[in-house]
């Protein structure tokens, strides 16, 4: 039963680090590097195109390669068995990371919780990203001084989720005090290859 104990801390506290994780994944080896590996180029042309995402099978390479470096590591620490569980935690908050992820840029806000993730998360889309890399936490930018208060965020009309928006392109009015959607530029061959210059710089893309 102490094992059994055990195991389950160490699964606990795996799921626990992938916060710490999260943000260093999403800053350094997805931002800082600037589409320099695979990592990066997938995440920046999903800031270049909020409605790609990348496939399943580029996701299960991820978390492979998480794997590949978080189980021999805690081995050293803590022996192959708790390293085995610690590494189940992290992997599983990983995947459920990225269905919130995915879940922010296509459904509502369903309480106070998803109403911050989808305001932090589509500022550092569409003004600020280099700022607010935590997706589902704030700490460690507010740790590392990268925080940044996304206030009322605009966004771009062409980039829009479809759950802010009505028929005509307008903000939907239960999340008007939250966004303001600029209607601009639409897209084009042009406009594509402009947003996507842009991700790849690590600046917001223009309304």
């Amino acid at each position: 039963m102490k094992i059994v104990r055990s195991l389950a801390g160490a699964t606990v506290c795996g799921a626990l680090s992938w916060s710490a994780a999260e943000y260093g994944l999403h800053r350094f080896a997805m931002h800082e590097v600037r589409g320099k590996g695979l990592a990066s180029r997938e995440h920046l042309k999903h800031h270049a195109d909020v409605t790609y995402f990348a496939p399943a099978s580029k996701k299960a390479l991820s978390a492979a390669a998480t794997t590949a470096v978080a189980f021999p590591v805690a081995s050293v620490a803590m022996g192959r068995r708790w390293a085995a569980a610690y590494t189940a935690g992290l992997i599983s908050m990983y995947y459920a990371y990225e269905i919130a992820h995915r879940r922010t840029h296509t459904h509502p806000p369903r309480n106070e919780f998803g109403r911050w993730m989808r305001r932090s998360h589509l500022h550092h889309h569409f003004g600020a990203p280099m700022r607010n890399h935590g997706v589902t936490s704030p700490v460690w930018d507010r740790l590392l001084g990268t925080y940044e208060d996304p206030g009322t965020v605009t966004v771009p009309q062409r980039m829009a989720p479809t759950w802010m928006v009505d028929d005509d392109g307008h903000v939907r009015p239960e999340f008007a005090e939250d966004y303001v959607v600029k209607a601009g530029r639409r897209r084009s061959a042009d406009q594509d290859a402009l947003d996507h210059d842009a991700a790849f710089s690590n600046v917001a893309p223009a309304s």
